[in-house]
C-alpha cells in the first residue's frame, strides 16, 4: 500500500490546491461593492460545472446552486449560498482573460518543459454578436502536456503575426520546438524564437515567393518542391 505522500490521491490534491493557489494570483478588476464572492470562489466553481458538463453560464449557475453549503465551503463560500445567474454574468464581463489565460497556462506547465508548442488561429463558433466579428483565437499548444500554455484574442484590426509575437513572448521557449502554419514564417518571430533559446519549424509555401525560390534553388534536384 502506498504511504499518503506517494498514493494517487494526494497527488490529485495537491494539483488541486496548487490550481487553487493559482486563481487565487489572478488580479481581481471588480470594485469593491463587486466582491461578494471572491474571485477564484467564482472561476473555481464554473471550472468545476464545466468539468461536470456544463456549457453556458445558466447550467453554471444551476450546479453551483445544486452543491451542499459544506461544499460550497471548499471553494471558499461560508455563505452557504452560490452565486446567481447574474452574478456570473456581470464577473466574466469584466474578467482579465489574458490574465487568466496565462496563469492557467503556467499551471498546466509546472516545471516541466513545454517542448513542442504548436500555434494555431481559430474561429470561435457561436461568437458572433449582432454586427461584430466572431472572435478569433490564436493559441499556444503544448502537444506532450496535451493542453494549451497560452492564448489570446486576436482584435479585428490586427492579425495573426502581430497576435503571434505577443503571445510568443509570454512563454518560456528555451529548448521548444515552435510549430505553426506558413503565415508565421516571418523574420522577426523566427528571431524571437532563436533569442529566447527554442526552435522552429515553419512551411514555406507561396507567401513567400522570395524564400520560397531560394531554396528551390540551394537544394536543386533534392528539394521536395
Amino acid at each position: 500500500m502506498d504511504s499518503i505522500g506517494e498514493s494517487p490521491f494526494w497527488r490529485w490534491f495537491v494539483m488541486v490546491r496548487t490550481l487553487w493557489d493559482t486563481l487565487g494570483e489572478i488580479e481581481d478588476r471588480r470594485g469593491r461593492q463587486g466582491r461578494h464572492y471572491e474571485l477564484r470562489s467564482i472561476l473555481g466553481v464554473a471550472l468545476a460545472a464545466m468539468l461536470a458538463g456544463s456549457n453556458d453560464l445558466l447550467s453554471i449557475f444551476r450546479w453551483g446552486r445544486r452543491l451542499k453549503p459544506e461544499a460550497l465551503k471548499l471553494f471558499g463560500i461560508a455563505s452557504g449560498r452560490a452565486p446567481c445567474h447574474a452574478t456570473y454574468h456581470y464577473f466574466f464581463q469584466g474578467l482579465n482573460a489574458e490574465a487568466l489565460s496565462h496563469a492557467l497556462g503556467r499551471f498546466a506547465l509546472g516545471a516541466d518543459a513545454p517542448g513542442h508548442i504548436a500555434i494555431d488561429g481559430k474561429t470561435l463558433r457561436g461568437s458572433r454578436r449582432l454586427d461584430a466579428k466572431p472572435l478569433h483565437v490564436l493559441s499556444a499548444f503544448a502537444t506532450g502536456l496535451s493542453g494549451v500554455i497560452g492564448d489570446l484574442v486576436v482584435a479585428p484590426e490586427a492579425n495573426e503575426i502581430t497576435a503571434a509575437m505577443t503571445l510568443l513572448k509570454g512563454l518560456p521557449l528555451e529548448g521548444a520546438i515552435v510549430t505553426g502554419d506558413a503565415i508565421f514564417t516571418q523574420r522577426e518571430i523566427c528571431r524571437h524564437i532563436r533569442d529566447a533559446k527554442g526552435h522552429y519549424l515553419f512551411a514555406v509555401k507561396g507567401n513567400q515567393p522570395e524564400l520560397e525560390s531560394n531554396i528551390k534553388t540551394a537544394f536543386g534536384d533534392l528539394s521536395p518542391l
